[in-house]
């Protein structure tokens, strides 16, 4: 009934539950169906597969059958007596004409065997008669070696000159300075004697460039005289030889050229130090008094 007193023609509409119910037998029914299709595929399937293996099973049997039936159908008859003995006949015919053909070839060999053997005789005795021919010079080639071998002789290369000798330096050689006085009054110049001693077992050169040998004088700080600055002579290298020693005499003029080499001026009374070197070795110092 409704509200109003009158009766719904439709009914009351069914609760969630049956609703529910519903979905799931339909559910099921969808299940049911789709399990029967899958059945009668699975089905169809294993019945062409069976036609198959039973179609391929018949031709098998078929093809064995047909390769026994006749297991000597390819053998022929054997052949007569008189066909036999004709073969004897013309093989042994066959046989003597190769024993034959074999007896010529193998004197045909034999003749070339023999020829070849004449041929590497020939060349051989040839070779060398070439080979001792070319191995004794005749007089003429004799005479030139001899005039070659003079004349390289008498002109030495370069390779045959001698060896450069290396310059002397600190560690093969010994510098020391003395002097002729104790002291010098006025109008007396200093000798000062400069040796170099050679000390290394080889010999080595002294010289080469300006000032190879020289004498510095000093006044306590002050630089006084240098004998290299005024005499720029270059020397010639001059080898000393292993243990050999020179000494070369420099003779100081009391001249204070560290003004210059053109000067007039000269040094004071007092105490002077001076020091050789020889190619950039130095002695020690030695002391010089000027009482006058």
């Amino acid at each position: 009934m409704s509200q109003n007193g009158f009766e719904d023609p439709h009914g009351d509409e069914p609760t969630q539950q049956v609703y529910i119910r519903r979905r799931i037998f339909a559910l099921l029914a969808l299940l049911l169906v789709l399990i029967l299709l899958i059945w009668g595929f699975v089905s169809i399937v294993r019945a062409l597969s069976g036609s198959s293996k039973n179609t391929d099973a018949s031709a098998s049997q078929a093809t064995a059958s047909s390769s026994s039936a006749a297991p000597f159908s390819d053998f022929t008859d054997r052949a007569s007596a008189s066909a036999h003995a004709d073969n004897k006949d013309g093989d042994k015919d066959n046989k003597d004409k190769d024993e034959a053909d074999n007896s010529a070839s193998a004197q045909a060999s034999d003749n070339a065997q023999e020829q070849k053997k004449e041929d590497d005789a020939q060349a051989s005795a040839s070779s060398e008669a070439a080979e001792t021919a070319a191995a004794e010079p005749t007089q003429e080639q004799r005479t030139e070696d001899a005039a070659a071998s003079e004349t390289a002789t008498a002109e030495p290369t370069e390779e045959q000159s001698p060896a450069v000798v290396s310059a002397c330096s600190a560690a093969d050689m010994a510098v020391s300075l003395t002097v002729d006085k104790n002291s010098y009054g006025a109008g007396q110049f200093p000798a000062m004697a400069v040796t170099y001693t050679n000390t290394a077992g080889t010999p080595c050169a002294v010289g080469g460039n300006a000032g190879t040998v020289d004498v510095n004088i000093i006044s306590g700080p002050a630089q006084v005289y240098n004998y290299a600055q005024c005499n720029a002579a270059a020397a010639d290298p001059a080898e000393i030889a292993a243990g050999a020693t020179d000494t070369k005499v420099i003779t100081w003029d009391r001249s204070l050229n560290v003004l210059g080499c053109g000067t007039k001026r000269t040094i004071q009374p007092g105490h002077y130090w001076a020091t050789a070197s020889v190619n950039g070795v130095h002695s020690k110092p030695v002391r010089i008094i000027v009482t006058g």
